[in-house]
């Protein structure tokens, strides 16, 4: 009997050819735009994990205790020596590169500016940073120290090319002053105004020297085989290197501003999605409720011949359900068309910088299917609910009021 309604159902929607493609089309190129609208946001978070991590900051970072609070350049990592050889060690790291910051003045000929001052390790800050691709001028640092990189933007500041001499004055860590020449080395753009304006780097050696703590180190950048796994709370990468008075912090602690885009993209596309849903159930409603007006003389008879109220109840329900598939089908094949053709060609939007992430590069929509299918789920479950109010009340006529209203 079943059977007999699920296939009677699927003749009813048709004969109304017109309707059931209108709607199905309504209904699936909303579905096939939030499946779109997902891929291309999952993208954009993608995009902005990427840039956050891999420009400079890397998957995760070691500090001592307080210094991300304080900066003050005497709180250096307790056991450097040890904390390397763990990292040589640990399965789950990639790569690693030590640090030094400090905040400098710099002085040209011209100008004086207040920036952070970072040495790096040109041996291994490749690995972690995209400090070596970002320059566009020179070249990057060989251990000379006499090297200096700075952004192009504190470059017009300072009104700095290539070879012109430095002047960088920094506290040191017994409170005296240092003052040491650099010759502009390579010019640098990494699209973040911090980095580009108010940051300049020398060899490691070099700050440490400058900055009165040779052979000390403020943070080791560290570069997992996927980004995804520094956000990981429980990852025991924290606990191992949280120890002798340091502390290991994955991105999202290190870049909360990200962590809090990612939950508005979250929350926008619940809201998109409800309402995106809501429409979908009173589109659906609307329209087996004027399926059901047509044929109120069809029900009055099934009603006068015995048919019971569950019956036709269901039968409507089913056609719900069948128009669900259709729409479904339609949403999915227009989803994973343009999904398929934007993830070749991306979307650009320019170049603009949203809390200091930089989108200069196109977006490309990234499918995931752990999360992408809910859609098309919840497509076919409210497109087929949205038919229980039309079949109830279809189910409920009167036969003879039925009869005589259709006349």
């Amino acid at each position: 009997m079943f059977i007999r309604l699920v296939k009677f159902a699927w003749k009813i929607i048709w004969r109304n050819f017109r309707r059931t493609v209108i709607t199905g089309l309504a209904v699936g190129l909303g579905l096939g735009s939030m499946m779109f609208t997902e891929a291309l946001m999952q993208g954009m978070s993608t995009h902005m994990i990427q840039t956050t991590t891999e420009s400079w900051m890397g998957d995760a970072q070691i500090h001592r205790d307080d210094f991300l609070d304080t900066r003050n350049i005497n709180l250096t990592i307790s056991r450097p020596d040890s904390m390397f050889s763990r990292l040589d060690s640990d399965s789950t790291v990639s790569f690693y590169s030590a640090r030094l910051l400090s905040p400098v003045s710099v002085t040209s000929t011209t100008e004086l500016k207040p920036v952070t001052l970072i040495g790096v390790d040109c041996r291994t800050d490749s690995n972690v940073t995209m400090l070596k691709a970002a320059v566009i001028t020179g070249s990057y640092l060989s251990g000379d120290s006499t090297e200096l990189i700075i952004g192009y933007k504190l470059a017009d500041d300072l009104n700095a090319v290539l070879g012109d001499v430095i002047v960088i004055t920094a506290a040191q860590a017994d409170s005296g002053l240092s003052s040491s020449m650099f010759f502009v080395s390579g010019i640098c753009r990494f699209g973040s105004d911090n980095l580009d304006r108010y940051s300049a780097f020398v060899n490691l050696t070099t700050a440490g020297v400058m900055l009165g703590i040779p052979g000390e180190i403020h943070e080791i950048a560290v570069r997992f085989p996927q980004a995804e796994t520094g956000a990981d709370a429980s990852l025991e990468f924290r606990r191992r290197f949280s120890v002798f008075g340091n502390s290991a912090l994955g991105w999202p602690e290190l870049a909360p501003q990200v962590g809090s885009m990612l939950s508005m993209v979250d929350i926008s596309m619940a809201i998109m999605a409800a309402i995106l849903f809501g429409l979908v159930v009173f589109g659906i409603v609307n329209s087996l409720f004027m399926s059901v007006f047509e044929r109120m003389y069809e029900f009055g008879v099934m009603k006068a011949v015995g048919t019971r109220t569950g019956t036709i109840s269901i039968m409507v329900i089913l056609e719900a359900f069948w128009i669900a598939v259709v729409s479904t089908v339609i949403g999915i094949a227009f989803g994973l068309l343009i999904i398929w053709i934007t993830s070749r060609t991306g979307i650009s939007f320019g170049e603009i910088e949203v809390s200091g992430i930089i989108f200069d590069k196109p977006i490309y929509p990234v499918l995931r299917l752990s999360r992408i299918w809910l859609y098309p789920l919840f497509t076919l479950f409210l497109t087929t609910a949205a038919g229980i109010y039309p079949g109830i009340h279809a189910g409920r006529l009167n036969p003879a009021e039925a009869m005589r209203k259709s006349l």
